[in-house]
């Protein structure tokens, strides 16, 4: 009887094994992870290191660091990324300041982006009246510093969860430099860096807390045309010279007459950069810097009537003429299942709740920049596809659009009504306002990557929808292959306010 019951022990464990070789869903349904426990965990360690979090951010807001300088900004998220246990490659696509941090191995590679540029004067103290740190100075009027923390603790957090739960996939986070000016996502885009991420996730600070599916925002062209003619005395013999100004001034007025005949989603809009030295002078030289925006399929047609009017600029002075691409980047296509997942997290998770302290503080600031005074975001938006799209701002995120499954969480980080690229904006960045609208984007981020793991037909279903749009509008980059990313555009700019800036400066508790 003994001999029996040891023959059929043997047989169960080698029915076991066989059962593990060839049917592997057996093998692991007895160490199935409750994916909804793990949403739990994951918000729950946001909590945990909400206040080294927000010291990360506030150390980046203290930087405000322009396009492509942005070394303490990116090496506070290096080192932040690094404790965590990320492997960290710096100067990714030829730019210093650029990233990709990464954890695990094999499927699904889920991607966070991060962004951490400051715009140009707009330094502004944490008060709820307009005055600067530094008068002058950069400051983050779009939140970035808060963008790229978002991006960096959704990758943690994903991180910390699949790591203690033995889930295998792989988490990236894309440090993307340069957003406001030199536009790095392109040139990531284009080195093939984002090549094998199956789904990338996007955030944004905002005055709402808001999903969005599909295209919002413009393709975009920016140039640099260079007009050259022949310098004279201006007086005494203006016959001699070959006005540039003149050219710039030509072309303009043609632009002005083009506009009636371009489709309405267009956008055209420039300023003459190098104007001459002086009036008695004929200028020899005139730098006019031009955005051109339209959809992706009108925009080429759009840039190309533009580029017309340069020629006529050029051929009515007499001046010969260089355009130059600077960046262009296409529309934002925002992944709709991948919009819609992540709204469910919204909905889940709920808005920061807002002490009264925090609205009165964002009632000031909506006082002291002429708006109503309605306080901070208090509802939840899902915006669908627009019926009609008439044109609007633009962002290098529709860059990655076209490559990989975006989709883009505007999370609730300064009161509703305040523009972006204001003091406003500067001013909740390093407040209790901004760090909460941070850590509820992180947590809705994470929470949505943790569904995508869960569910692989969900994370089949964002993918079929970009296999879609890839048939539709294959990539095909709008720089030419030997433009590169204007690395020092911001250098003299950033050598000349550092040192003013330094005094105040707020170091991370990492």
């Amino acid at each position: 009887m003994r001999a029996v019951r040891k023959w059929l022990r043997a047989w169960g464990i080698g029915v076991l094994l066989v059962a593990v070789a060839f049917f592997p869903p057996l093998a692991s349904a007895a160490t199935q992870v409750d994916f909804e426990a793990a949403k739990g965990e994951a918000v729950a360690f946001l909590d945990g290191h909400a206040e080294e979090l927000a010291s990360v951010a506030d150390g980046i807001w203290s930087y405000a660091e322009l396009g492509f300088q942005e070394f303490k900004s990116s090496d506070v998220l290096k080192r932040l990324l690094e404790k965590y246990g990320f492997k960290v490659e710096m100067g990714v696509a030829g730019m210093p300041t650029a990233m990709v941090a990464t954890w695990g191995s094999g499927e699904p590679v889920i991607g966070f982006t991060g962004e951490y540029d400051a715009l140009p004067g707009l330094s502004q103290k944490a008060v709820s009246y307009k005055e600067p740190v530094v008068e002058g100075a950069p400051g983050h009027g779009c939140g970035h510093n808060l963008l790229g923390t978002t991006g960096a603790a959704s990758a943690i957090a994903l991180k910390h969860v699949m790591e203690k739960h033995g889930i295998s996939g792989t988490v990236k986070f894309f440090g993307c430099p340069a957003e406001e000016s030199g536009s790095a996502k392109i040139f990531m885009v284009r080195e093939g860096v984002f090549n094998g991420t199956d789904v990338v996730l996007d955030n944004h600070p905002a005055n709402k807390f808001e999903a969005e599916s599909g295209a919002h925002t413009s393709a975009l062209m920016l140039l640099r045309i260079t007009f050259t003619g022949k310098s004279a005395h201006a007086g005494s013999a203006p016959w001699d010279g070959v006005s540039a100004l003149d050219a710039a001034n030509i072309m303009g007025v043609a632009v002005e007459y083009l506009r009636e005949h371009l489709y309405f989603t267009n956008r055209i809009h420039y300023i003459i950069q190098e104007g001459g030295s002086w009036p008695n002078i004929v200028p020899d030289k005139v730098v006019v810097m031009a955005y051109v925006r339209d959809t992706d399929d009108r925009l080429p047609e759009t840039y190309k009537k533009f580029e017309n009017c340069v020629k006529a600029g050029a051929l009515a002075s007499g001046c010969s003429y260089d355009v130059q691409v600077i960046k262009a980047y296409h529309q934002k296509h925002s992944n709709d299942a991948l919009a819609k997942l992540i709204y469910k997290n919204m909905e889940k998770i709920g808005l920061p709740k807002w002490a009264e302290e925090e609205q009165s503080f964002a009632k000031e600031v909506q006082k002291n920049m002429g708006k109503d005074q309605t306080g901070l975001p208090d509802k939840l938006v899902f915006t669908p596809p627009p019926a009609v799209f008439t044109g609007g701002g633009s962002t290098d995120v529709g860059e990655i659009s076209l490559v990989a499954p975006v989709a883009t969480l505007n999370t609730p980080c300064w009161p509703k009504g305040i523009p972006g690229h204001s003091w406003g904006v500067v001013a909740v960045g390093s407040t209790s306002i901004g760090h909460k609208g941070m850590l509820i984007g992180a947590k809705v981020l994470s929470s949505t990557a943790i569904d995508l793991i869960a569910d692989p037909g969900q994370l089949k279903k964002v993918k079929e929808e970009f296999g879609e749009l890839s048939e539709r509008i294959p990539y095909q980059p709008y720089v030419p292959k030997e433009v590169g990313p204007e690395l020092d555009m911001f250098d003299s700019e950033m050598t000349k306010w550092r040192p003013l800036m330094e005094p105040h400066y707020v170091e991370p508790k990492l």
